[in-house]
């Protein structure tokens, strides 16, 4: 019985090993590699079903088609790919379109790159706040005293969470302060919801902020409704004293947002530089050879139905840090937020 079994199982590796003796199937080939202009064609049919921009910003994306696609052929090389790519989604000036690969990041700078940075945070670390600086216990906020009556606190970023519980602890410890300065700028966004726990510690009823638009269909204006951002009374802590909210070129996405929530807010000035522009709600988006990229999915307005995408939004008092200002370690910005909330505090 021994020996049967074992001529069996035998027999068995035997067939295995020449393919089954005829029964079985040869494996099945690997699947073709996506050619270059095959590559295109999918990003560029995302983009124009997906997309949320073109009519906004009066763009041809057709014509954008028939201009970058006879650049690439079958014989194509990544490279090749890549930089085609990567100069039809620049025609957006978007900044929230961004392609991933192997070879590099490709991605829209012009919001930013030909302005003044008008922000430089050791000057404001050696020349305003001093060892009295402190950090949030999530890290999320810097903060302290610029004068006895008025506080700091620099939202360096939008991402993570615990925005608001970190708020929470900065107004308690800085306890009977009457002005406060909200430093916004370098503020690249994350996540609306954290921008939301902030406006929340400020607002005394709940306030409409921005409308937004997503984009819900194939045609270049197909949105859904337009569905209201509120901001709402929250937190364990608040302040209803004047404010002055820092901006500069690089503050966008959902710091932006941001921005529009303070701009509701009858005590709350801006100061500085105009904001980047760009809101947008991106989806990652992968290609079939594995590159990544964004594609923008909505729009967003301002209360009264305007947009300030591609342009940014004014500040109340604009100005620049020139290059005497820093050399004297003088943020003149931050200087104006100042006087304006001493003055106000003086009425």
């Amino acid at each position: 019985m021994w020996v049967r079994s074992f001529s069996a199982l035998l027999m068995l590796v035997i067939l295995a090993a020449c393919g089954g003796g005829g029964g079985g199937s040869d494996p099945a080939p690997p699947p073709a590699k996506a050619s270059a202009v095959e590559l295109f064609d999918a990003l560029w049919t995302e983009f124009d079903t997906g997309y949320s921009f073109f009519t906004l910003k009066n763009i041809d994306w057709n014509a954008l088609r028939s201009q970058y696609r006879p650049q690439l052929n079958a014989n194509s090389t990544d490279s090749e790919l890549f930089s085609v790519l990567s100069s039809l989604l620049l025609e957006l000036e978007d900044p929230h379109v961004r392609l991933e690969s192997p070879l590099g990041t490709s991605t829209y700078t012009g919001w930013f790159d030909a302005y003044p940075e008008n922000f430089n945070e050791s000057i404001v670390m050696a020349s305003y706040l001093g060892s009295n600086a402190m950090m949030s216990p999530q890290a999320n906020l810097l903060f302290g005293y610029l004068t006895n009556d008025i506080g700091y606190v620099r939202v360096h970023s939008l991402g993570g969470s615990g925005h608001g519980s970190d708020l929470d602890f900065i107004l308690g410890q800085l306890g009977n302060i009457q002005g406060l300065v909200i430093d916004l700028r370098n503020n690249g966004g994350g996540d609306d919801r954290n921008g939301v726990d902030i406006a929340a510690r400020f607002t005394d009823v709940s306030r409409v902020y921005r409308r937004v638009q997503i984009k819900n269909g194939p045609g270049h204006d197909d949105f859904g409704p337009l569905i209201d951002g509120v901001i709402s009374p929250a937190g364990t802590a608040s302040f209803r004293g004047p404010l002055a909210v820092l901006t500069n070129r690089r503050t966008l996405s959902s710091a932006e947002s941001l921005v529009l929530a303070f701009d509701v807010l009858p005590q709350a000035v801006s100061f500085g530089d105009t904001t980047g522009g760009g809101s947008a709600n991106p989806v990652q988006k992968v290609l079939a050879n594995g590159w990544q990229y964004t594609v923008s999915s909505w729009i967003e307005y301002r209360p009264d139905g305007t947009t300030f995408e591609g342009a940014g939004i004014e500040p109340d008092g604009r100005l620049d840090i020139t290059m005497e200002d820093s050399a004297a370690q003088a943020d003149t910005i931050l200087d104006a937020a100042i006087a304006d909330l001493v003055a106000r505090l003086s009425n």
